[in-house]
């Protein structure tokens, strides 16, 4: 290839990816991905077309369910702050209008993963005190003691009170 024909060339290629890009940037049709840190913590997510992509959202944390909870309820708070300030902006153009409906609409829509862990019940002291009061139950019923029936109330009491927690 002679030199003006590769030197056209190079310019008609650098021409035609500055365009696509703009286009492509402008309509938002490829798939970004991006972080952003928000209190102590990283939050990722892609968006494409200019609307967020809620599965993409903490994925990286997705192995560790309270990380991704923590993860996602921060992303909605990002959201929405970042809809705020892009509200109250003095800023005109047509990226600030594309990000503040953007995160305007994953404010409203995005719902986050709430997860926590609470500490469990033994089991078996619930089961072990369930047969003290069936034990005392049988007592108070033989006997018609009003020291049995007393130890009946006290026990079945405890057994209740366990059931509830």
């Amino acid at each position: 290839m002679d030199p003006v024909s590769l030197v056209l060339s190079a310019y008609l290629a650098t021409v035609q990816n500055t365009v696509h890009n703009a286009v492509a940037d402008h309509m938002g049709t490829e798939v970004k991905a991006t972080s952003i840190e928000y209190e102590g913590l990283t939050i990722p997510f892609q968006y494409q077309i200019w609307k967020i992509k809620d599965k993409s959202v903490c994925g990286v944390y997705s192995e560790d369910v309270l990380r991704y909870s923590e993860c996602s309820i921060k992303a909605k708070e990002l959201f929405t702050s970042l809809c705020s300030q892009l509200e109250s902006s003095s800023q005109n153009g047509w990226r600030r209008s594309k990000l503040k409906n953007m995160y305007c609409n994953a404010s409203v829509s995005y719902k986050p993963t709430v997860a926590f862990i609470s500490h469990g019940f033994d089991v078996g002291a619930i089961r072990e005190a369930k047969q003290k009061c069936n034990i005392a139950t049988v007592k108070a019923m033989e006997g018609n003691n009003r020291l049995f029936i007393a130890e009946r109330t006290k026990i079945c009491n405890e057994y209740h009170e366990l059931k509830q927690k």
